[in-house]
This record gives C-alpha cells, sequence and structure tokens, in this order.
C-alpha cells in the first residue's frame, strides 16, 4: 500500500533539512555565474533554457515554507505563537546579514568608513532590509568594478514576498480556511485566478511571472498539507514526475505544470520512507543562513579576484558561506528558536 502524506508527516522524522541545504546551494551555484558575467552558462539554464538553479533553488524554499508554515498553523491556530514563531525564524538572521552586508559592502568602497555608514543611503538600506518587507540592493560605492556591479546582497529580494505570504496565511488561518480543507482549494484556485487576471491587486513586488510561480509554489505546498490525508507518496510518481520535466512534452512539463511536479516531488523527498536519513537533522539547519551571507561574500571575492571562474568561485564562496552559516545558527539562529516556546501558550492539536 502507498502510504498517505498524513501518515508520515509529524514530527521532525523527514529530509526538509537537507533539501533545504541543497536549495540554497543552488542558488549560491547559480550566483557563482550570474556574479563571474557567464549567466548563460550555467548548466541547467543551458539544457533546459526555462529553468535555472537559482529560480529551482527558490521554488523549492517556497514548497517547504507553505507546507511547514501551514503545518505550523494548524498545530496551534492562534496568532501570537504563529506571528513569534515567523519573526523568530526569519529577523535574527537577517538582521545580521544586513549588518554583514553592510560592513562587507564598505570594504569595496572608496568612501571612508565615517562616510559610508553615515551616508544617507546605508542608513536606508539598513532599516529597509533589516524589516524585510522592502527590499533596496545598493550601498554607496559598493562593488563598482564587479563584473555584477553594485548589487550587494541579491538573495534577499524574495523574503518581502515570503512575508506578505505569512500574512496572508495568517489571516487564511483566523478567517478557518486552513481548517476546511475544500473551502482552502477554492480559495486558492481562486487567488490563482484572480492574480492571473489583475496581478496589480496584490502587494507582490515586483508582480512579474517569477513572482506569481513562487507564490503558487507556496500556495501548492500549502495545500498539500491542508489535503494531506489524500496525498499519496509514491517513489514512482515522483519518478514519473522527473521524467515528464525532462521530456517536457509541448513545454507543459516546465510550464504550467512545473510548480505541482516540483512540489510533489519535494514532499516524496522529504518524507518517502525508502528515502529516510535519520541523522540529516543532527547537524544544524544552516540553509537560511547560506541563502541570506552568501551573496555578499560572493561579490567580495569577486572583488578581491576579478578573474574567478564560476567553478572557483563556488569553491571559495561556499565554503565560506557555510561557515558563516553555521556560526549564524548556533550563536544566534537556534538560541531564537528556542524562545517560541515562552509564546507558544496554546495546546497544540495532534
Amino acid at each position: 500500500m502507498t502510504p498517505r502524506l498524513s501518515a508520515l508527516a509529524h514530527g521532525r522524522d523527514n529530509n526538509f533539512q537537507p533539501i533545504r541545504l541543497a536549495a540554497a546551494a543552488f542558488v549560491v551555484l547559480f550566483h557563482c555565474y550570474a556574479l563571474t558575467g557567464r549567466w548563460t552558462h550555467e548548466p541547467l539554464w543551458q539544457h533546459a533554457p526555462e529553468l535555472n538553479f537559482g529560480a529551482l533553488g527558490v521554488k523549492i524554499f517556497f514548497v517547504i515554507s507553505g507546507f511547514l508554515v501551514t503545518q505550523s498553523w494548524l498545530a496551534r491556530r492562534a496568532a501570537m505563537p504563529f506571528v513569534a514563531a515567523r519573526v523568530l525564524r526569519i529577523y535574527p538572521a537577517l538582521v545580521a546579514a544586513t549588518l554583514f552586508t553592510i560592513v562587507l559592502a564598505g570594504a569595496s568602497s572608496p568612501l571612508p568608513w565615517r562616510d559610508y555608514l553615515a551616508h544617507a543611503q546605508t542608513l536606508d538600506y539598513a532599516w529597509r532590509v533589516a524589516l524585510g518587507f522592502e527590499m533596496v540592493y545598493r550601498l554607496p560605492g559598493a562593488f563598482p568594478a564587479n563584473p555584477f556591479p553594485h548589487e550587494v546582497n541579491g538573495s534577499l529580494w524574495t523574503l518581502p514576498i515570503e512575508l506578505r505570504l505569512y500574512v496572508a496565511l495568517l489571516l487564511a488561518g483566523v478567517a478557518g480556511l486552513l481548517a476546511r480543507r475544500g473551502a482552502w482549494l477554492a480559495a486558492v484556485v481562486a487567488l490563482v485566478a484572480v492574480f492571473a487576471w489583475r496581478p496589480e491587486w496584490f502587494p507582490l513586488a515586483p508582480n512579474d511571472r517569477v513572482v506569481r510561480e513562487l507564490a503558487l509554489a507556496f500556495g501548492l505546498g500549502s495545500l498539500a498539507y491542508v489535503w494531506r490525508d489524500a496525498l499519496p507518496v509514491s517513489l514512482t510518481a515522483a519518478a514519473a514526475c522527473i521524467l515528464l520535466v525532462a521530456w517536457n512534452p509541448a513545454g507543459l512539463a516546465r510550464g504550467v505544470l512545473f510548480a505541482p511536479l516540483l512540489a510533489y516531488v519535494v514532499l516524496v523527498a522529504a518524507y518517502h520512507p525508502r528515502l529516510a536519513w535519520p541523522g540529516a537533522n543532527r547537524i544544524g539547519d544552516y540553509s537560511y543562513g547560506l541563502y541570506v551571507y552568501s551573496f555578499p561574500i560572493q561579490q567580495t571575492l569577486m572583488e578581491r579576484l576579478p578573474a574567478l571562474s564560476p567553478g572557483e568561485l563556488l569553491a571559495l564562496s561556499l565554503p565560506l558561506s557555510l561557515a558563516v552559516a553555521a556560526l549564524s545558527w548556533h550563536a544566534l539562529e537556534r538560541p531564537a528558536l528556542g524562545l517560541k516556546s515562552r509564546f507558544d501558550r496554546t495546546p497544540r492539536t495532534p
């Protein structure tokens, strides 16, 4: 018998941690090509022009986020612990990454440190990026001669989208939609239709195709958790999804069908008993740190060693970024997450 997702999706017995780490590494890999000025040499882009490793990694993040954040709401069904959990997960590393980026970017700026730190652009960057709801990407004089100039931490562009989706999910939970799977399915379908018709009605700037795809990936992850009783977890079906994407009949599997195919493969990889990896969650969750700290490290390396190839940049930036991510997890993120229990006064449902 093929198990249903509901029989497997409980506790911490899953592979989400290594999957998220791989997704963050995909983003780092993509940036190694982008930041060396070799966008079109990226391997996945060369073989499947509709895809690239950066977009793939981010979509995986959003599928997992929609799934786990919906699980978090349904476990508590109270606004305060839900909001506290999101704040404690996102903001400690985001604030640290903001300061980290300012320091690394300042080292590349021709301005004296006092002028750089007091500059209106630096102050504007600090508060806007640390809040997360609106991103800016430049700091005074930073990385002017790099192959991808001026951009200081391009990875953070997805955070305002994710935070707005958290707010939408909170409103859906308070309205009782997440507890009624038919209602939530109807609501998500309606939102997708309206989003396609009138994207300007939604505060997800920029309202382009990529943003809509991320919102869809998040919604599919949320629906998967709400409908977990009806969702079989099959290796054969997941393999068929991968083959469909590779074959791409009529352009559908890498087009309109890509998000649901990807969401299914991610969830099977996370929960199928044959893929169980018991030791995967013992080290630490370095994926978020790898995502938010890697870009300024890569730009700094390119500023100091401008002749680096994508492979050389990956070989240098990935271990450095992982080291910073590990420090962030053990010194900052894990202690912050330990505070969640102070806000969790609502008994959890089974």
